[in-house]
């Protein structure tokens, strides 16, 4: 080891990144890997450059263009030119966050502008995780302290042992991280309650959630609200749980993971109209701010309480760091996560990222469109936000399953299947920025093309 590689380094990195960005929307989506890969030995080490040589020998031709512009899979972002500056100098300046100064002050600043974004109000506090699972887990920790406390039990202190308190989350379409945050901080995953959801919606039906209310009037309850369901990018209603909540004991919390976005678009803002009553707000980074993984934001009105639950301990010499994250989430040490999300800021502004967001938004608008005028497809639910979701008519001779498999074998785009009333059905997510017209013109072609080969 020595310096004289950093340049060495540079210039590979250079000439990778140049390379790679150019071809990207030419590599497939997703690349299969079946073959079994050698594990080379390590006893003597290659130098910088034959360690890139061999990585490029052994994994170049396997990387996939997840971050490209045909991804449609899930709800995956790609990464803007401005974050991924960001994420360069997180990886050169590698602050250790705990005790820098600097680190602090721009992930607060961060999280202040990200409000501004969201039009959260000025009582919320945040901070940033890997991704929306821990910000729901971060966040269902608090409600939980929330819930002792009514109780006048510590359960950041006390554990849930021998505390008699029977804690019950009521949701209609949780998404799987909330399960497994219940598993994580000692609920457990058989607490969820399901209320009833609206007619053909993933949505709380508000009469079924008084219900369930009305019988546990006495006892605190957790509700866990959606802003963009995984399956049809559905809302549920925030001015109806905002008039609940003044009637019932309950603590709020929405998982808005993409969903959050719709306050850049002032067609789709009105969906979060009333989100403000939330008690806690999980939100990604990495998916619709086009930032790269893992980031996502994590916002409560009770940082007094999360800091109860995630205190680390006393250990002097931490005495002077009270208000880090370290303080507030599971992680004591992570990269300089606010880096990427700040350029993409500066960079881009309010405007710069609403734009992105309406685009993917008309995107989704003109392929259900498309979809819903297709005999052999059945649009499955209105297109709200950025998701389309469907399936092959039931009078076609082929299946959902199969027709999907068409289309990914293509290496052209990439789509993901989902469970939908019990179906198997496609969803269609578009939350890449670098996604054009073009890209939709080649996308409506491709499922023709599609339909037409498997007919």
């Amino acid at each position: 080891m020595n310096k004289s590689e950093y340049n060495i380094g540079i210039e590979l990195l250079k000439k990778e990144s140049s390379e790679f960005l150019e071809k990207i929307n030419k590599i497939p989506p997703n690349v299969k890997v079946t073959e079994k890969v050698d594990i080379n030995s390590i006893s003597n080490g290659l130098g910088i450059e034959k360690a890139f040589s061999l990585f490029k020998e052994k994994y170049g031709n396997k990387i996939s263009a997840t971050a490209g512009p045909n991804y449609y899979g899930f709800v995956v972002g790609g990464t803007t030119p401005a974050s991924l500056l960001g994420d360069w100098l997180t990886s050169l300046y590698d602050q250790c966050s705990p005790v820098t100064d600097v680190s602090n002050i721009v992930e607060n600043e961060t999280i202040e502008q990200a409000k501004s974004l969201f039009g959260l109000s000025a009582d919320y506090s945040g901070t940033l995780v890997s991704g929306g699972t821990v910000s729901n887990l971060v966040n269902l920790a608090i409600a939980r302290q929330w819930l002792g406390l009514q109780y006048n039990i510590d359960f950041a202190s006390k554990g849930l042992t021998n505390s008699n308190v029977k804690i019950s989350i009521l949701s209609a379409t949780p998404h799987s991280s909330i399960l497994k945050s219940m598993a994580i901080i000692g609920i457990g995953k058989e607490n969820i309650e399901f209320v009833g959801t609206l007619k053909d919606r993933e949505t709380i039906d508000i009469n079924s959630l008084r219900n369930k209310l009305e019988e546990n009037k006495e006892n605190p309850i957790i509700v866990i609200g959606n802003a963009g369901t995984v399956n049809t990018g559905d809302f549920d209603d925030f001015l109806a749980l905002k008039k609940l909540k003044k009637e019932f004991n309950f603590w709020l919390h929405i998982d808005a993971v993409f969903g959050g976005f719709a306050n850049c678009s002032s067609k789709h803002k009105h969906y979060l109209e009333g989100w403000n009553c939330a008690d806690s707000i999980s939100i990604d980074a990495h998916k619709w701010l086009n930032v790269p993984y893992d980031s996502a934001f994590q916002f409560t009105k009770h940082k007094n309480l999360q800091s109860q639950v995630f205190q680390n301990g006393k250990a002097a010499y931490l005495d002077d760091i009270a208000d880090s994250y370290i303080n507030l989430t599971p992680e004591n040490s992570r990269r300089w996560r606010a880096l990427p999300i700040w350029f993409s800021f500066q960079a881009y502004g309010i405007d710069g990222i609403s734009k992105m967001i309406e685009r993917n938004c008309q995107m989704a608008e003109q392929v259900g469109s498309w979809i819903d005028e297709t005999e052999s497809l059945t649009l499955l639910s209105e297109v709200k936000l950025n998701i389309v979701c469907f399936k092959v008519s039931e009078q076609m001779e082929f299946s959902t399953e199969s027709y999907l498999e068409s289309i990914n074998e293509t290496n052209k785009v990439f789509m993901t299947p989902t469970n939908y009333n019990g179906e198997y059905v496609i969803r269609i997510a578009f939350s890449n920025w670098s996604t054009q017209l073009k890209d939709i013109d080649a996308l409506l072609e491709l499922l023709n093309e599609c339909i037409i080969k498997i007919e």
